[in-house]
């Protein structure tokens, strides 16, 4: 099998896409995640159907109520339909924190007396596109393989120093980063931010 540079080039884009989608949803980054979508994109996932730009809102509202996500992706399968067009299978692993009183349609099965956690595990089934240069997603629909329910326990976790914790956007150490080109030399925006 021989697999050309533009290939190549096209797989790590969509790649870059399907993580910068996992870290727009645990950043809670609205503009980050729309940038993965293509504008007229649709979705499937979950209790969510309709346009991948409302879905964007949804996710947002969903997010915004729980304490902590960490959405991971793996095992990313993209075969190459032609120069642009592409279609792909993502294994998912997404963490949720829901606290105690939380309601939320998304998780109806929360147990309101006590903060808890649920890991959910699936697969992103893509269909991007290349438009004027650009693979975005254009289709997607979500799979839930299964889905796990337990107690939190943090074990001291929230005495940790928020600066050593993932926050949300625009808090988030992340977003105080910025690589220059050609060195690659990390340059920091805030000054008080020290290399890790």
């Amino acid at each position: 099998m021989t697999i050309t540079i533009e290939e190549l080039t096209a797989k790590q884009e969509i790649t870059e896409q399907i993580l910068r989608y996992c870290r727009a949803i645990d950043r809670c980054d609205r503009s980050l995640l729309a940038s993965v979508f293509h504008e007229d994109a649709m979705h499937d996932h979950g209790p969510y159907q309709g346009p991948s730009s409302q879905f964007c809102e949804f996710a947002m509202d969903l997010l915004h109520v729980l304490e902590y996500t960490m959405h991971q992706a793996s095992n990313i399968l993209i075969d190459m339909i032609d120069a642009t067009n592409a279609l792909t299978e993502t294994y998912f692993s997404a963490y949720h924190r829901i606290a105690a009183g939380v309601e939320q349609a998304a998780f109806p099965d929360h147990d309101l007396s006590i903060d808890e956690d649920v890991w959910i595990s699936g697969r992103y089934i893509d269909h991007f596109e290349c438009r004027q240069g650009q693979w975005k997603i254009a289709k997607r629909y979500g799979i839930h393989d299964w889905v796990k329910w337990s107690p939190a326990s943090d074990r001291g976790f929230g005495e940790t120093p928020a600066e050593q914790r993932g926050q949300r956007y625009p808090e988030d150490r992340t977003y105080h980063l910025s690589v220059g080109k050609g060195n690659y030399a990390l340059m920091y925006r805030d000054q008080n931010v020290k290399p890790i």
